[in-house]
């Protein structure tokens, strides 16, 4: 079976429409969509090809961490990590760099829909 699932390019701050062809619940190809006011039927080619990556076998699906002997190391060999273990690592770095710098020392901001100066 086969639909058409209308979205919002996610590459850029532009906000072009997509059409994503969808069969079997796997994305088969991704069109303008023709009636949008943003791109008005056009498409880039990370819009009209980036969504190739959704269906990619070595697209990442678990949480990976350097780890050396068991603990975490930057030099140290990616392996997969519970979510939770990631989440407990960033609270403790995030919490020791407001210790040590202040609140002001950590902000974050990211978005699909913004510019790149503003990621």
């Amino acid at each position: 079976m086969e639909e058409i699932v209308k979205t919002t390019c996610p590459y850029c701050g532009t906000g072009c429409g997509i059409d994503l062809i969808v069969r079997n619940g796997r994305i088969v190809d991704a069109k303008p969509s023709k009636d949008h006011h943003v791109n008005d039927g056009e498409l880039c080619l990370k819009g009209m090809f980036g969504w190739e990556f959704v269906n990619s076998p070595k697209r990442l699906s678990r949480p990976m961490m350097r780890k050396l002997n068991g603990v975490y190391d930057k030099h140290g060999e990616l392996e997969e990590v519970s979510f939770e273990e990631v989440y407990d690592f960033l609270a403790d770095k995030f919490k020791s760099t407001v210790e040590k710098y202040g609140p002001s020392s950590i902000m974050g901001f990211s978005s699909a829909r913004s510019n790149n100066e503003d990621n």
